[in-house]
C-alpha cells in the first residue's frame, strides 16, 4: 500500500522543521539523521504512484543524488564532493526534462535564470580561488541550465503540474545562492532557515511533478 501524497508532505514538512531545530541544539550525528531522513521522505513522495513513469523515474535517479550531495554538505571539508553530487543531480534533471519536453527555452526563464548566476558569480567570485572557481562556475552553469529549463517548460505551456517544475527549478537556484553567498560571503541571518527551507521546497516540488507526471 502506497503512502498518500497529504501523508508525505507532512511527514516532510515534520521532519524539515526537526532538522532545522537540530542542526543548533543537537550533535551532528542527529542533525544528519533527521536531513538525510527528509530527502528520503521526498523521494518516497516522488515514488509514491503505483506507477513511476520514465520522466518519475529519472527525477527519482536526480533525487538520489541529491541525497547523497546532502550528507556530503554535512562536513564542512566534504564540501566539494556534496557540489560533485549535486551537479550529478542537476545532469540528471536536465536529461529527465529534455527527454521528456524538448529543449525549448522561454526568455523569461532564461532571464531570471541569468540574473541569478551572474548575482552570485559576482558576490562568490572574488571570495574563491583555484579547483573552487572552476567548481562553483560549473555548478553555476549547469544549475542555471536546469533551472531556465524547468521554468521554460512551465512558461511555454502553463499548467498546474508544470508550474510545480518551475517552481522546483527556481527555488533550488535560489537556495543555491543563498548557501554559496552565506559559506562564502557573508552569514546570512536565518541562513539555515532560508536554505534549507527553500531546498526542501525545490526537490518537493520537483518530486511532485515526478509523481503526477
Amino acid at each position: 500500500m502506497h503512502p498518500t501524497k497529504t501523508s508525505l508532505l507532512i511527514a516532510i514538512l515534520v521532519m524539515s522543521i526537526t532538522s532545522i531545530v537540530l542542526e543548533t541544539i543537537a550533535p551532528l550525528w542527529a542533525y544528519g539523521i533527521a536531513k538525510g531522513l527528509t530527502t528520503v521522505l521526498v523521494l518516497l513522495l516522488a515514488s509514491s504512484n503505483r506507477q513511476v513513469s520514465r520522466l518519475g523515474a529519472r527525477v527519482l535517479t536526480a533525487l538520489f543524488f541529491c541525497l547523497l550531495g546532502d550528507i556530503a554538505l554535512i562536513w564542512d571539508n566534504a564540501f566539494l564532493l556534496g557540489l560533485g553530487f549535486f551537479l550529478i543531480a542537476h545532469l540528471l534533471f536536465i536529461r529527465a526534462f529534455i527527454a521528456r519536453f524538448k529543449m525549448k527555452f522561454h526568455w523569461i526563464a532564461l532571464a531570471i535564470a541569468t540574473i541569478l548566476a551572474i548575482t552570485t558569480l559576482y558576490f562568490i567570485w572574488p571570495k574563491v580561488s583555484g579547483i573552487l572557481q572552476v567548481a562553483i562556475l560549473s555548478y553555476v552553469l549547469v544549475i542555471g541550465l536546469m533551472s531556465s529549463l524547468s521554468m521554460s517548460i512551465a512558461l511555454n505551456r502553463r499548467s498546474k503540474i508544470r508550474l510545480q517544475l518551475g517552481l522546483g527549478g527556481l527555488l533550488f537556484m535560489i537556495s543555491d545562492a543563498l548557501l554559496g553567498i552565506n559559506a562564502f560571503v557573508n552569514p546570512i541571518p536565518f541562513a539555515s532557515i532560508l536554505i534549507l527551507t527553500t531546498y526542501w521546497g525545490a526537490i518537493t516540488s520537483l518530486a511532485i511533478a515526478a509523481r503526477e507526471f
